[in-house]
């Protein structure tokens, strides 16, 4: 007698050669996979190029003025070789840390979380300063100037500059303040240049705090990377001699 088929479980699509493309949460893995065998630049470049095309596509000749969207479109490399030439301290959080963990993700702005002591908001106004910020979705015309008397009166601010979408955050949700960041970040190499980028774990923690609709896509797929990084730590290389226990 044959056994009864089991009740509610669901079949997943099978791919040629029974290599594991989607997750169960169904996020693609090929991508990840893919973005993890290359370097942190060539995944931040990509980032960039990706988002100066979305940009080309996203503007119509009624959304403003060429100069309007040229301020849009983002060159993450000019503005962190800014924040560092000025030795701000900040952490890179947001779109670019999780390309840097190795998501799929596309982003058009960059995400720092700043230190806010009166020192590093100095700094952060003369590198600022050159690109001419001014408040994402304000009225054009509104009386604003980055100043450390303006940085002091708020926590985070979104910024238009002259190299593209910039999110200051004094604080992040699910991580806390830019000492917390820097505990749960790691130095990379970001265009050349050593900065500090959130952690997996950072980004996952911000995430669930953050539970927009929005982020539930960018969790799963966090969440995956977490496991693949789990288990390349635990999975030995075969490539070379064994490393010492």
């Amino acid at each position: 007698m044959a056994a009864p088929e089991q009740k509610g479980k669901t079949k997943g699509i099978e791919f040629y050669g029974g290599y594991e493309v989607y997750s169960e949460s169904g996020v693609d893995l090929t991508l990840l996979r893919e973005n993890l065998r290359k370097s942190l630049e060539e995944r931040w470049q990509e980032a960039c190029q990706g988002s100066i095309i979305f940009e080309a596509f996203r503007r119509t000749p009624s959304s403003g003025s060429k100069q309007e969207g040229a301020k849009r479109m983002l060159d993450a490399a000019a503005i962190v070789r800014r924040l560092i030439e000025q030795q701000v301290e900040f952490v890179v959080v947001g779109g670019l840390a999780m390309i840097a963990r190795g998501s799929a993700y596309l982003t058009k702005d960059l995400d720092v979380c700043y230190n806010r002591t009166p020192d590093n908001l100095a700094a952060l106004v003369a590198a600022l300063a050159p690109l001419h910020p001014y408040l994402r979705g304000a009225p054009p015309g509104l009386l604003f100037q980055v100043d450390v008397p303006t940085l002091e009166g708020g926590l985070n601010f979104t910024f238009i500059t002259d190299c593209g979408d910039l999110d200051l955050l004094g604080e992040v949700s699910g991580v806390g303040t830019y000492s917390q960041a820097l505990v749960q970040s790691s130095e990379e190499l970001m265009f050349g240049m050593k900065v500090h980028v959130l952690s997996i774990d950072g980004l996952i923690a911000a995430k669930k705090a953050a539970g927009r609709n929005k982020d539930h896509g960018h969790l799963l797929e966090l969440l995956e990377l977490k496991k693949m990084q789990d288990a390349a730590k635990t999975t030995p290389d075969n490539s070379g001699p064994a490393s010492p226990a």
